[in-house]
């Protein structure tokens, strides 16, 4: 699997860039020169999502559309057009096409694949659940089409469930009208939790051997699911329906009072141990970082059985973020796969990574090969 080159016109900081890529590839560059940028129109025409932020803000300043082409091989060749426009309705019309043929933006998941390494993940068990609940939650878009269409429904659901609560509260609606809402919010969420469960399940298999190869042994790593209600481990859906479905009915006033659903798969979280133990109490940062690098090849292995080959790395600035051991570890372990490294010191990239690697500089809203 790899991506054979990018083309970008009025996408965020670059009004017209072409970059061609091989097997290794740098982009050295001062902050706010554009390297985030690239990365996120590769990213974008490889899952349909950005990481940071909605279309229109990706629209380079003083312009009503952006365009991203990007060719690619995953077994045949494959060119992905991407194409936004601000202007078009209330929030802009996104049109994909692949190979020249129109199709929605899911299809995408079926092209190349990639995984996406940024600063923010290194630290991300130490932030706020919806992190993590993102993370998982663009994992298993990738691997399973059905999900993201159910994640799709269970938040619309959510929504009017919520709006509901909020007209009860003002003494504008009726506790019958939840009734609808509570069987389906039900339903979307027990596919959602079973995915996830499964999900964290195929993430532990390989979690243990690569937190073993980065951190030199030591301590077993293991991800644990918690859903936001009380459910047993390997439950069958429809018990978990029937869970969460009592749970709703059981927190019905204090979500009246509140206006909002307190329980279900949008309060989930997923929480990281080493030795039993979590690892944001007990864990020094040094093993937070190892442990989150072994995610990252758990998240590849996963990736490299549904496909078949190994998905295109990318990874923004992540080597400033560990010391130099680590660094080569990670190298060694993603030693193969096509590879995308920003920076902005050459000095953090091992020399193992730069041995035949395409380096660039991006400077001036350019990126040049040098």
């Amino acid at each position: 699997m790899k991506i054979n080159s990018i083309k970008l016109q009025n996408f965020r900081s670059y009004k017209n860039l072409e970059v061609s890529f091989g097997e290794k590839n740098i982009i050295i560059g001062e902050n706010t020169q554009g390297k985030t940028n690239l990365l996120e129109a590769i990213y974008l025409t490889s899952i349909g999502k950005s990481f940071r932020s909605k279309e229109a803000d990706m629209v380079l300043w003083g312009k009503d559309h952006f365009r991203i082409e990007s060719k690619s091989v995953n077994g045949n060749p494959q060119k992905v057009e991407y194409i936004y426009e601000k202007n078009v309705g209330q929030k802009g019309r996104k049109t994909v096409k692949i190979n020249g043929v129109k199709k929605p933006a899911s299809a995408l998941l079926g092209g190349f694949s990639s995984v996406f390494f940024t600063p923010d993940e290194i630290d991300m068990f130490f932030a706020f659940p919806s992190l993590r609940r993102r993370h998982i939650n663009i994992l298993l878009s990738k691997i399973e089409s059905e999900y993201a269409r159910e994640l799709i429904k269970y938040n619309r659901v959510l929504e009017q469930r919520n709006a509901q609560l909020k007209a009860i509260l003002k003494g504008l609606g009726k506790e019958e009208g939840l009734e609808l809402w509570d069987g389906r919010l039900a339903e979307h969420g027990a596919e959602i939790i079973k995915s996830r469960e499964s999900l964290i399940e195929k993430i532990n298999k390989t979690l243990g051997e690569n937190y073993t190869k980065i951190a030199d042994g030591g301590k077993e790593a293991v991800l644990k699911y918690e859903p936001s209600i009380n459910i047993r481990s390997n439950q069958a859906k429809d018990e978990i329906w029937a869970a969460y479905l009592e749970r709703l009915l059981e927190g019905r006033k204090r979500d009246i009072k509140t206006g909002v659903t307190n329980e279900g798969p949008h309060r989930d979280d997923i929480k990281l141990f080493l030795a039993d133990k979590d690892i944001t109490v007990f864990g020094s940062r040094g093993e937070h970082r190892s442990a989150i690098v072994a995610l990252k090849l758990s998240e590849v292995d996963i990736l490299n059985e549904l496909t078949g080959e190994p998905p295109v790395l990318l990874m923004d600035d992540v080597f400033s973020e560990l010391d130099e051991k680590r660094r080569e570890k990670l190298v060694k372990a993603f030693e193969g796969q096509q590879t995308i490294v920003t920076t902005t010191d050459l000095d953090h990239i091992t020399k193992e990574l730069r041995k035949g690697a395409n380096i660039y500089e991006a400077k001036n809203d350019k990126i040049v090969r040098i």
